[in-house]
């Protein structure tokens, strides 16, 4: 039976019928392994006692020092026990103070186990032990509905277990482990983590003591060492991410930040996969307006250091005029235009649907005062809807305009090197999340492991992976739509919408004979409102 093997069976021996308390064991069984105090924080009734039990349980033969309500007094053969427990630990009792600062002193030789139902960050520090104390581990109040049930059914001799002699732990075989476990190597990933951590430590105003940093990093190596590993790996620092740094606000901190930690580790080959997501729907959209678009060459004025299009409208018996990118005309998006503070005016809502007409929706309380009435928009909340206002035409200089097909040729180039490089990324970022994923998937039956958080990290990795899969399929397509359009720009009259197919409520101007200097046609009077179109 290999070490693995046996300390498998042990874990599973020492964790049965404790639901939802199975990691809980094995923490501060490995702690206890190492020779490191910890403090067991629980409210009366979680369960303490029965950890402890189960941990003690793995030992073979320990000789066990137990300090409670009952026996105060320190022994003066102390360092003859290799176990010592302060169950039901109070700090006020300054017997039990004492007797705390003196085991924990020299406990090079023993293990100690704090339990009590007082905080730690007011247990420890009133006993001027927290630097001392490696880790804390907080039993959760209450246990799912699930666990609750299982836990109905278990009969009370089936949790005192016995552990058969072969597989548990001689004070010899310990002292053997320990020289072993200082012989392991911290990974450069491993490194990397504690000392993120450390940072994240300084700036949430967590102190953590050199000495405890070396009893935490002793941890990572024993989890390696027991797994059959000379060298430790990113799985072997989940505990890190979990409820062991004392006080309630440092756990959240750290816990929360741990997770972000562990992806940039993981991610650090492909920093690309620690960025925003590539949109590839928005490439989509740019190639099919770029492919679908018309030839129209439109008036426009540069505003807001952009073509725009300009509209008038009169609202409130106010002539206002509104700046709407060029980039949008034809599209079927949804915007907000410039108003003539070059402000984006999130009152007003335009969108071309598909065509060179604008309709444009606003506001309802801006009908009765108008949009210069409030131009701190800030301090306005827009209407979540919007009414109908008009739908107004847009002034087309010439159709199939050369210098428009020659922008045309330009932008599509653009896209083509933005097709290549972003496809090139994210199918190299494809092949790095399945190897990672493949990589990590290694360490799911691993000693130790935390299953919650190796279950969350697996499952980020694969979402994250079907979202880059998806991404390059976006990629691919705009790649085939882009590929026909070439061809296209070969014969002008096939670019963009054939002019029997363009929306019938589109206004076409052919062009005139003088195009230096051309009239625009004035827009209908709409029935219900009084709008006005500037060129």
């Amino acid at each position: 039976m290999t070490l693995r093997q046996r300390f498998s069976e042990l874990l599973q021996l020492i964790t049965q019928n404790i639901p939802e308390r199975e990691y809980y064991v094995q923490l501060g069984f490995l702690t206890a392994l190492i020779q490191e105090p910890f403090y067991l924080y629980g409210r009366p009734g979680c369960g303490s006692s029965l950890l402890i039990r189960r941990i003690t349980s793995a030992f073979k033969n320990p000789k066990i020092l137990k300090l409670d309500k009952k026996q105060k007094l320190l022994p003066d053969n102390i360092d003859d026990y290799n176990l010592v427990i302060f169950e039901n630990f109070t700090p006020g009792d300054e017997q039990s103070k004492n007797n705390l600062q003196i085991a924990i002193h020299d406990h090079e030789k023993r293990s100690i186990i704090i339990s009590g139902d007082q905080k730690p960050e007011s247990a420890l520090s009133r006993s001027e032990v927290s630097d001392q104390v490696t880790l804390t581990i907080m039993l959760p109040d209450n246990i799912s509905s699930d666990a609750l049930c299982q836990l109905l059914q278990i009969r009370a001799d089936e949790t005192n277990i016995s552990v058969p002699t072969e597989i548990s732990i001689s004070a010899e075989e310990q002292t053997q482990w320990i020289k072993g476990i200082n012989k392991v190597t911290l990974s450069s990933n491993t490194l990397a983590v504690i000392g993120k951590v450390a940072e994240l430590c300084s700036k949430s105003g967590v102190y953590v003591s050199i000495r405890r940093w070396i009893a935490l990093s002793n941890m990572i190596k024993a989890i390696a060492f027991l797994n059959g590993r000379s060298e430790t790996k990113l799985i072997d620092t989940f505990f890190l991410g979990t409820s062991i740094w004392g006080r309630s606000a440092s756990n959240t901190a750290i816990s929360e930040k741990y997770s972000e930690i562990l992806k940039t580790q993981l991610y650090k080959d492909t920093p690309s996969l620690l960025e925003e997501p590539y949109d590839a729907d928005d490439l989509l959209m740019r190639v099919s307006h770029l492919v679908h678009s018309s030839n129209n060459l439109y008036e426009t004025k540069p505003f807001n250091g952009e073509k725009c299009l300009v509209y008038r409208i009169t609202v409130a018996g106010e002539s206002v005029p509104l700046y709407a990118p060029l980039s949008y005309i034809e599209t079927d998006m949804d915007f907000n235009p410039y108003n003539e503070l070059r402000q984006v005016e999130k009152r007003v809502l335009c969108n071309y649907h598909g065509t060179s007409n604008c309709t444009i929706t606003i506001d309802p309380q801006v009908r009765a005062s108008g949009l210069r009435s409030s131009v701190n928009q800030s301090k306005s909340t827009p209407s979540t809807k919007f009414e109908d206002y008009a739908t107004l035409p847009t002034y087309i200089l010439m159709e199939n305009a050369p210098e428009i097909i020659e922008q045309k040729k330009a932008d599509r180039d653009i896209l083509n090197e933005e097709i290549k490089t972003s496809m090139e990324r994210e199918t190299a970022n494809l092949i790095a999340l399945r190897n990672t994923y493949k990589l990590f998937n290694e360490s799911k039956d691993d000693l130790f492991c935390f299953t919650q958080m190796f279950n969350s990290v697996q499952d980020a990795i694969k979402t994250q992976f079907d979202r880059t899969a998806n991404t390059i399929k976006t990629i691919k397509k705009a790649s085939e739509i882009i590929a026909t359009f070439s061809s296209m720009l070969k014969t002008p009259n096939l670019v963009g919408k054939p002019q029997n197919q363009q929306s019938k409520q589109q206004q076409k101007i052919p062009p005139k004979t003088q195009p230096q200097a051309p009239q625009p046609p004035q827009p209908p009077k709409p029935a219900a409102t009084n709008e006005e179109k500037k060129s």
